[in-house]
């Protein structure tokens, strides 16, 4: 039997982005830039790998439909102070898990390094704001610090479609919203909340 939570634990410790869980492999943590097996625990058999995919799905019928139609699934998971964002995806037809670890505070915009024009545009009455980059360059970190930017200094409604939600914003100064998209979840689908988000009076929409 796996010890799940016991990943998860070395993860906190070590500060750990990510998770990989991959049959054949000790856990690994990216940790900076570096990935680092655990080395005191045993290579992951492919039966680990269903039971690591139960743990994470836990009999969540729409989750586990849309696994097996889609052949991968995002979503997210609690683990006592941290928020995961969980990926599951196939290799030689067995479930590979890769999680994020989710910050349990966000940086402030000017930490970013993120030019004063982006929060000057936060202010325009109408607009588009694309955030761009490759694959953990910090594009959820920069739009959440946004949005907890505007949260915190404007009095806006703020509605977010999120596969899945990762940090979770309370409302301040502005009134935050958040959805998840996906079959069993706030909204089916992105076009399905984007056009219903047009009778939710939203001052800022967020897609992400």
């Amino acid at each position: 039997m796996i010890e799940i939570e016991k990943i998860l634990e070395i993860a906190k410790q070590e500060d750990a982005s990510d998770i990989h869980l991959i049959c054949g492999l000790k856990p690994i943590l990216r940790v900076v830039r570096s990935l680092n097996e655990i080395t005191e625990m045993r290579e992951l058999t492919e039966d680990d790998m269903y039971e690591i995919y139960d743990y994470f799905v836990r009999g969540n019928l729409d989750k586990d439909e849309v696994f097996r139609q889609t052949r991968r699934l995002d979503c997210s998971y609690e683990y006592q102070d941290i928020r995961l964002r969980v990926n599951i995806s196939y290799s030689n037809e067995i479930p590979i898990l890769t999680l994020r670890i989710i910050k349990n505070t966000l940086p402030k915009f000017e930490e970013l390094g993120v030019p004063d024009i982006v929060k000057r545009m936060t202010y325009q009455p109408q607009g588009l704001i694309l955030v761009t980059g490759k694959t953990n360059s910090g594009k959820t970190t920069t739009l959440n610090a946004l949005i907890n930017e505007i949260n915190e200094t404007q009095n806006k409604k703020i509605l977010t479609l999120e596969n899945p939600v990762e940090f979770k914003h309370k409302s301040k100064k502005s009134i935050v919203i958040q959805k998840e998209v996906g079959r069993g979840r706030d909204s089916l689908n992105f076009s399905d909340g984007v056009k219903n988000s047009l009778r939710e009076d939203c001052d800022i929409l967020v897609i992400r």
